[in-house]
């Protein structure tokens, strides 16, 4: 199991855990092998919650790509909501 850390930058979430130093824990990238051969990686927060899960790749360095290529591109992602239900906050 392969762990690469990431913090988020200027991002307070509710009921974040703090470590020392009053900085918030950094969520981190998990890279596993399941049964079948095939490398994946989850996104956990601090607290410990999966935030998200990958596909399935056929080696570790694309899978290792998969998680750079979140890490680029999910800092300005924008949420396309196409679901028919009003957001009730």
């Amino acid at each position: 199991m392969v762990m690469i850390a990431c913090r988020p930058v200027g991002v307070r979430l509710r009921n974040s855990r703090f470590v020392s130093g009053g900085d918030y824990m950094a969520g981190r990238f998990i890279i596993s092998k399941d049964k079948v051969g095939v490398f994946r990686f989850k996104l956990v927060a601090g607290n410990g919650q999966t935030l998200a899960v990958s596909e399935g790749y056929a080696s570790k360095a694309a899978c290792v790509n998969g998680v750079e290529a979140v890490r680029r591109h999910a800092v300005d992602a924008k949420i396309d909501d196409s679901a028919l239900e009003p957001l009730r906050l």
